[in-house]
């Protein structure tokens, strides 16, 4: 089986929150007054999966310094 990487599971949260909006899922994920819903939530995962990658980025940089 594959590693499930961080980057992995963001594109698979990424994917279902599509879904959600794409089928105008009524989930709340913190609570009626903030309302935060797939729509909202969706720009914050994908700024988190992008974090992962250049960190991920940097990590193979420093790595290839030291070698």
């Amino acid at each position: 089986m594959p590693e499930l990487t961080t980057e992995t599971a963001l594109n698979i949260l990424i994917s279902w929150l599509q879904d959600n909006i794409y089928c105008d899922s009524e989930i709340i994920f913190d609570n009626d007054e903030d309302n935060t819903d797939s729509a909202k939530l969706l720009p914050w995962i994908g700024q988190a999966r992008n974090d992962a990658r250049n960190l991920r980025h940097l990590q193979l940089l420093q790595q290839t310094r030291t070698d």
